[in-house]
């Protein structure tokens, strides 16, 4: 459903780049003549008039975005955490370029948002201020940080205050390392936590996309934290993706999906003993015996 709902706005996208070129040449003044939302967005748009220079309302470089951004937030979002500012503005241009920004000062100079981009973003959003979506991101940000603390007082006190609609991918990403890295302690309130907010369904198909995508990452600590949130989750939804991951990731990822297929019911119990069976089947090529003699 996610991707599809992508794929739609991509597709909305391709349409107003096709309308821009036929009636205006690709001229305009200002956002709103270029895209509109579905639903109301306050403060949105004239926000990105703000940080673009006129004729060139398309594109504005990450630098400056970010720049106007802090410029107008900074204040507000400090009083929550000093310094949480600028973690809470550079999330909000990755959450836009959906993928995340060099770290070494001076590196995004060459970078650049769309105004396509900038648009696609809000309007999968709910109705909303700008002001109101930036201080619910700093406290998104804000829990992803504790929850990643080295400090256990710290990561406990933010389990006990978790909202649910504070936790997006980082923060979920967050939990589930601890499923893996934790102490019982942190582990068996973490597993608690993640099993009364799967009641929720709206919470539990995030947290499922979410850490499905898990599965797909470059980092084998992190591929193998999503199996254990998936197991956690008792999530039959995945059983079809663990069993992949059984038959082609390494060796720690593969007992880590096989461990959570045991946890998804008895479809899973079920997928895991044929899994089993499969493998069991296959030629010992390497299996002392097995190779034929090449003597002469």
């Amino acid at each position: 459903m996610y991707a599809l709902d992508r794929l739609t706005r991509e597709a909305q996208i391709l349409e107003m780049v096709c309308r821009l070129a036929e009636e205006r040449s690709g001229t305009a003044s200002a956002a709103e003549e270029v895209v509109q939302f579905s639903t109301q967005k306050e403060g949105v748009l004239s926000f990105w008039d703000s940080c673009v220079a006129i004729p060139n309302v398309y594109t504005c470089p990450v630098e400056r975005f970010l720049k106007t951004l802090s410029s107008q937030y900074m204040v507000r979002i400090n009083e929550r955490q000093q310094g949480l500012a600028d973690s809470v503005c550079v999330k909000l241009v990755e959450e836009l370029l959906q993928r995340r920004l060099p770290r070494r000062q001076g590196s995004c100079q060459a970078e650049q948002v769309t105004l396509f981009q900038y648009w696609s973003h809000f309007e999968a959003l709910p109705p909303s201020s700008l002001d109101s979506y930036i201080l619910e991101l700093a406290e998104e940000v804000l829990l992803a940080q504790n929850l990643n603390s080295d400090d256990q007082d710290v990561v406990l006190k933010a389990l006990k205050r978790m909202p649910e609609s504070r936790l997006r991918k980082d923060g979920l990403k967050a939990l589930s390392l601890l499923l893996v890295e934790g102490n019982s302690k942190v582990v068996g309130a973490v597993s608690a936590q993640l099993r009364t907010l799967s009641e929720n369904p709206g919470f539990r198909e995030r947290a499922l996309v979410s850490y499905l995508e898990q599965l797909e990452d470059e980092e084998v600590q992190t591929r193998i934290a999503a199996c254990a949130a998936l197991g956690c989750l008792k999530a039959k939804e995945s059983i079809e993706q663990l069993v992949y991951v059984c038959q082609t990731d390494k060796e720690t990822v593969r007992e880590a999906a096989k461990q959570s297929l045991m946890l998804c019911g008895e479809d899973g119990k079920s997928a895991h003993r044929r899994l089993e069976e499969s493998l069991d089947s296959l030629p010992r090529i390497f299996a002392p015996g097995s190779m034929a003699s090449t003597a002469f």
